[in-house]
């Protein structure tokens, strides 16, 4: 059998590269934009607090639009209420904020009525305690996820419970924890 000269081989790894490199340019450099979509909170806000049979928290005096928050879901949904489409009907009264910092980072503000257990699970990705902050001469119990990665705030009493989330750092959880409000 002849030895495959390197012009053989040349043409053999054009054929392999050349489809690789095709495909990686399509894939990577072509890619829409897609921006983030902002909501108007204020009515979901007027629901949930006409509604709830807990003081609604919600973040005050951030900076909101170019170069500050970016306000990305606000939802209530009272006990008994369908979820989401094929998650059945809420078994505890429900308030969700979320919204991207300056930098990106998504934080959320969740609040409700049910078991503050599965409330943490579920935002910590089971997670596990991690000492206590103080807020507003509040304390709060400071949750880690099993990654490291996402942080938890969690305050419950009083019939409610309330977290705030984020990929961040705790420091950044207790900044937007100070500025929650039930005006």
């Amino acid at each position: 059998m002849p030895r495959p000269s390197v012009r053989d081989l040349i043409i053999a790894m054009g054929v392999v590269l050349v489809p690789i490199l095709v495909v990686t340019w399509l894939f990577t450099n072509n890619l829409e934009d897609y921006p983030v979509e902002s909501v108007d909170p204020a009515p979901v806000v007027a629901e949930a607090r006409a509604e709830a049979p807990y003081p609604v928290l919600v973040p005050q005096n951030l900076p909101i639009g170019e170069g500050g928050w970016t306000i990305t879901r606000a939802q209530w949904v009272a006990q008994g209420e369908p979820v989401r489409a094929g998650e059945g009907v809420s078994a505890s009264n429900e308030w969700l904020w979320g919204a991207l910092d300056p930098t990106g980072t998504y934080y959320a503000v969740n609040q409700s009525d049910g078991d503050w257990r599965r409330l943490v699970d579920d935002v910590s990705r089971g997670g596990v305690r991690d000492g206590t902050s103080t807020v507003g001469g509040q304390e709060w119990q400071r949750w880690i996820s099993p990654d490291g990665r996402t942080r938890v705030l969690l305050r419950e009493g009083g019939g409610y419970s309330v977290t705030v989330t984020a990929d961040a750092t705790y420091e950044g959880l207790e900044a937007l924890a100070s500025t929650l409000s039930t005006d």
